[in-house]
């Protein structure tokens, strides 16, 4: 037992001592393998780091070659710009005297525009104050309307008045002579019985009658007589005086019926001279240009015109209103009416102008209009023939009214030859303008460029109504 425990002892100190004898070693071992796990992942942390640098430097190497390809561009582009800038001081001096003319004639156009609006309103203000004064004037008109109906009627009134006491005075005038006649009657029988008197008085004196009793009858009588005939003088004297009256009334009659022409006449001049200063403004707000004195009308009476216009009714109506409107309203003194289609009749047809002027001025616009009114539309557009028509009469504007460019009887359709005949017509009459009005589809090319080109042609003006 004492062997065993010794021999326990002896291996448990030389495992002590083969321990104590290994630690270094394995501290050593272990301390080896500490550091080469460390480096192994310190190598594998820089490769990864290597990886990423090469990374960014693959980045950064193609940020650079595109921001050498840009500056290379730029380095163009500043070339360029640099020739491009490279102007001598001659064109630099050019170049600023056209900028300084293109700020005057800026600094010009603003003027002329502040001008165009000012006088854009100006011309509101004109339109407004026309506008009032057109409704001033209407109202006008129909106040002096009023006025020389009411004096027509004192007219008439006193016209009648005077011709009663024309008639009254005639009587009193019969009456005076009857009057005068009984009268002279009186005193031709004052005359017998005083011869009566004497041949009684001679006759009673043979018959040696009492002679004062007689005188008494005889002065009786003759008192009787000159009593009548006082009473004839008075009611004579009355007849005398009653006459006087009446001749001095009729004398204050003519008077006032002077007066009354007079202000009738003054009336009437004020009256033509506002209906003539209101035709004048009429003719400037409808837009028509020419004279307007001596007109000829002319009518597209074609078959189109029978189409629907714009305001619902025919063409043919629309232009037939038309011209009632503006023949009321215009100053125009003679006029002629040239209907055409396949042929060109005139209204009137004597081949003159028919005098709207005057009292029978109003009977003829009438007539004209009645007449053109029994025009039913038919057939093809023969414009150069009405203006033909046209210019055989001494009239200072033509006013054309159509819906359709000039055709052939041929064909019927827009003619450019026909068109430009027309043209030569208008130039050779280009002192007459040639107001011209569209009537329906006025859009149509054809038909819109032919009216223009006339109006432009005689200096006239294009409608489309």
């Amino acid at each position: 037992m004492q062997l065993e425990r010794v021999t326990s002892r002896s291996s448990e100190a030389g495992l002590a001592g083969w321990i104590a004898s290994n630690d270094v070693t394995l501290f050593t071992m272990v301390l080896v393998m500490v550091i080469a796990i460390f480096l192994h992942s310190k190598l594998n942390k820089g490769a990864a780091e290597q990886n990423a640098l090469a990374h960014q430097n693959t980045a950064i190497s193609a940020t650079l070659a595109a921001t050498a390809r840009e500056l290379e561009s730029a380095r163009q582009l500043l070339a360029e710009s640099k020739d491009r800038l490279t102007l001598t001081q001659a064109e630099r001096d050019q170049l600023q005297a056209k900028l300084v003319e293109k700020l005057t004639a800026l600094a010009e156009l603003n003027a002329k525009l502040d001008a165009l609006v000012a006088e854009k309103g100006d011309l509101s203000r004109q339109q407004k104050t026309l506008l009032a004064e057109k409704e001033a004037l209407a109202k006008e008109k129909l106040s002096l309307e009023g006025a020389r109906d009411t004096a027509s009627a004192t007219n008439v009134s006193l016209q009648s008045e005077l011709e009663s006491l024309t008639a009254k005075l005639a009587e009193k005038i019969a009456a005076l002579e009857e009057i005068e006649a009984q009268r002279d009657r009186l005193a031709k029988q004052a005359t017998e019985l005083t011869t009566l008197v004497t041949a009684l008085k001679t006759r009673l004196e043979e018959m040696n009658v009492d002679i004062s009793s007689a005188k008494q009858l005889a002065d009786k009588t003759a008192e009787d007589l000159r009593g009548q005939a006082a009473a004839a003088d008075k009611k004579a004297e009355d007849y005398l005086a009653d006459l006087k009256r009446a001749t001095e009334m009729l004398a204050t009659l003519k008077l006032e019926k002077q007066q009354l022409q007079t202000e009738l006449t003054d009336a009437e001049r004020k009256r033509q001279a506002e209906l003539l200063a209101e035709a004048e403004n009429n003719r400037a707000l409808v837009g028509l240009r020419g004279p307007m004195r001596k007109v000829a009308i002319l009518f597209d009476a074609s078959g189109s015109m029978r189409q629907e216009g714009a305001g619902g009714s025919d063409r043919w109506s629309e232009a037939q209103e038309i011209t009632a409107t503006w023949l009321k309203h215009l100053n125009v003194q003679e006029c002629v009416l040239i209907v055409y289609s396949t042929d060109v009749r005139t209204f009137p047809n004597d081949g003159k102008l028919a005098e709207l002027r005057g009292e029978q001025g109003a009977l003829m616009r009438e007539l004209l209009l009645q007449q053109l009114a029994t025009v039913s539309p038919g057939g093809w557009t023969d414009t150069h023939a009405a203006f033909q028509k046209a210019y055989e009469y001494d009239v200072d504007t033509i006013l054309l009214l159509s819906d359709g460019a000039p055709s052939k009887v041929a064909s019927g359709v827009y003619q450019d030859e026909l068109a430009q005949q027309i043209y030569q017509l208008c130039r050779a009459h280009a002192g007459i303008p040639v107001n011209t009005i569209g009537l329906g589809n006025y859009f149509d090319k054809d038909m819109s460029n032919f009216l223009r080109t006339v109006a432009n042609l005689t200096g006239g003006a294009f409608r489309g109504e």
